[in-house]
C-alpha cells in the first residue's frame, strides 16, 4: 500500500492507523464510483470530499494526487488477483494453463455478479480516456509491481507447460497469453453490458480448451 509524504513523516498509533485504513478505503470506493459514472478526467478532489462529506484536505491527506488514487485502484485489483491465485494455486508447479483457465472463468463470474468489481472493470476498459502522463504512470506500476496480473499468469503456465513438455516447443507463449486475455477481456465485457447471448462460464470454458488443443503436446491431457 503507498503511502503520502505526510503519512511517511508522521507516523499513527495502531488504532488512529486502522481508523485511517477504512477512510482510505472509503475514498478509493468513493473514487471509484464517480470515476465510473463521470469519467477520470471529469472528477476532482472536490467531487470525491462532497461524496463522503469530508474536506478535500482529509482526501490529499491519504492520496496527494488523482493519479495516486489511480494507482491505488490498480494496486488494489491486482493484489485481489494475487490473492485469488495463490488460494488457487498452493505452489508453483500448479500454475499450468488449464488451472489458470479454471481460475480466470471463477474470476469472471465474480465480476458479472459484483456490482463493485464489475464498476471496476468498466473503469480500467475505460482507460483510452486517461491523460497519457496518468496511462504511463499505470504502465510502469504495472511492470514494477511484485505481484502479477491475469495476462502474467497465463504466460508464467505456459512458460511452465512448455518446460514440462505439455504444449509445442514452438509455441509462442506471449501471444497465446495476449488471446488468453483478449478473449476473458470481450466475454466478460459482452456480459457486464447485458450483450452476451450465450452462458459466460461455458463460453470462456470452451475457448480456453480450444486454445489449449491448439498449442498442446500430444503427450497432453486433452481437456482443460
Amino acid at each position: 500500500m503507498r503511502q503520502s509524504k505526510l503519512q511517511k513523516n508522521f507516523p499513527m498509533p495502531r488504532k488512529v492507523k486502522e481508523e485511517a485504513e477504512k477512510t482510505r478505503k472509503r475514498i478509493l470506493a468513493s473514487a471509484l464510483a464517480l470515476f465510473t459514472k463521470q469519467g477520470y478526467d471529469r472528477t476532482t478532489f472536490t467531487d470525491i470530499a462532497a461524496r463522503l462529506k469530508m474536506t478535500k484536505g482529509a482526501v490529499y491527506w491519504h492520496f496527494p494526487t488523482k493519479e495516486a488514487l489511480l494507482l491505488a485502484l490498480v494496486d488494489a485489483a491486482l493484489e485481489k488477483f494475487q490473492s485469488d491465485l495463490s488460494a488457487a494455486l498452493s505452489t508453483e508447479d500448479d500454475l499450468t494453463y488449464p488451472a489458470v483457465a479454471k481460475m480466470m472463468i471463477a474470476n469472471a463470474l465474480e465480476i458479472a455478479r459484483d456490482a463493485k468489481r464489475a464498476d471496476f472493470f468498466r473503469f480500467m476498459r475505460s482507460q483510452v480516456k486517461w491523460a497519457e502522463s496518468s496511462m504511463t504512470k499505470v504502465r510502469e506500476n504495472l511492470i514494477n509491481n511484485e505481484s502479477f496480473g491475469p495476462k502474467q499468469a497465463f504466460l508464467r503456465a505456459l512458460e511452465n507447460d512448455k518446460r514440462a513438455g505439455r504444449i509445442r516447443a514452438d509455441v509462442n507463449t506471449d501471444e497465446v497469453a495476449s488471446v488468453s486475455i483478449a478473449c476473458w477481456d470481450g466475454l466478460v465485457s459482452a456480459q457486464i453490458e447485458k450483450f452476451l447471448t450465450c452462458d459466460l462460464a461455458s463460453t470462456l470454458a470452451h475457448t480456453y480448451e480450444a486454445i489449449w488443443r491448439g498449442v498442446q503436446a500430444e503427450t497432453a491431457a486433452k481437456t482443460i
